[in-house]
């Protein structure tokens, strides 16, 4: 989305806006006595057209961050500031609206002088304003390049896909459970609101495709030690999350005692209301760690396998009734669907 946005250096724009100028300016075939102030014209045309076009395209291959899922938008939002990105866009776009003013501006004066000198110095003071209006954005356009820098590798992570989160305390084994379900490794993303990679990966199901997240560094402590970027991160995974399933180590040999664990659950199923919840009792391979007993769940081993079948199912089960809600909501409003299509194919 956001590698098509260009980096903008002033320098670089400049002096390949006033040497299209130039060379477009020497090609003209007109009496020499004639043609200065056209020569003029012509330069402050072209280049003012280069700088114009170029601040431009920064401007437009942005997003309309309006039209963006609710997770991609706040995430941007997160790392950059979705005000200060519009802030900063309106005044690139006033300066290309400048810039072509001043054009119009030093075309008419040019045409009205009455030398060849008047025309040159007057194609000159032209180019001083449009460097003048880029320096007056030149904090607005380093900004913009900063934020496309940071924004161009936002993770892999599909706001459209029916989405797992996986949480737990660390050391849990929820890459391992992640590994589990997905059968493959999975894509590690960088976020700057942790200092851990964000573990992304998949799995079809009856020809959907269901994603699964771990956010190592978000939903594995209580939300009473968080930062306020963190806290609208964990907010953000409420637009994305239709399952979170949570993993419990009943062995706790992850450092954390059950009392703990079961503490971070009620914390984050009181954060996500209205999102259901699978509890998963990992290790069950580890018996001689002992497994305390007296939480109702899903007794796994994301090591070696044991019961990841009927993990995925009751996943399946779960999401089945999204993939049913959708099935139902076309299949309703199919008839008005067709009538709405055909109304505007007249148009």
């Amino acid at each position: 989305m956001f590698k098509e946005v260009p980096r903008i250096e002033i320098d670089e724009i400049v002096d390949k806006a006033f040497k299209n100028a130039k060379k477009k300016a020497l090609s003209s075939k007109k009496n020499i006595n004639e043609m200065v102030k056209e020569k003029e014209s012509i330069r402050v045309t072209i280049a003012g057209e280069n700088l114009a076009e170029s601040l431009y395209k920064v401007v437009d291959r942005y997003p309309s961050f309006d039209r963006l899922p609710p997770f991609t938008r706040e995430l941007i939002d997160i790392i950059v500031g979705i005000d200060k990105l519009r802030h900063n866009l309106g005044a690139v776009s006033f300066a290309v609206n400048t810039i072509n003013s001043i054009k119009i501006e030093y075309i008419k004066n040019i045409r009205r002088s009455k030398s060849s000198q008047d025309a040159s110095y007057l194609r000159k003071e032209c180019y001083g304003r449009y460097i003048s209006i880029l320096k007056q954005i030149e904090k607005n356009l380093k900004f913009l390049n900063n934020a496309r820098d940071r924004l161009k590798n936002l993770p892999s992570i599909n706001p459209d896909l029916y989405t797992v989160v996986i949480a737990g305390f660390p050391n849990v084994g929820k890459s391992s459970l992640l590994k589990a379900l997905t059968n493959s490794e999975p894509e590690i993303n960088s976020y700057p609101f942790t200092t851990k990679g964000i573990n992304v990966s998949s799995f079809n199901y009856n020809k959907r495709k269901i994603q699964v997240v771990d956010t190592p560094g978000l939903l594995d402590r209580e939300l009473s030690f968080r930062n306020p970027i963190e806290l609208q991160a964990i907010s953000a995974l409420k637009y994305l999350a239709k399952l979170i399933v949570f993993v419990f180590d009943p062995t706790e040999s992850c450092g954390y005692s059950m009392e703990q664990q079961l503490n971070l659950y009620n914390e984050i199923s009181d954060s996500f209301i209205g999102i259901p919840f699978i509890k998963v009792l990992n290790k069950a391979d580890l018996k001689e760690w002992g497994f305390k007993e007296g939480i109702d769940g899903i007794k796994i081993s994301a090591q070696d396998g044991a019961n990841i079948d009927e993990l995925k199912k009751k996943i399946e089960e779960i999401l089945f009734n999204y993939f049913e809600e959708e099935v139902d909501y076309f299949g309703k409003n199919w008839g008005r669907f067709q009538r709405h299509n055909r109304f505007f194919k007249n148009f």
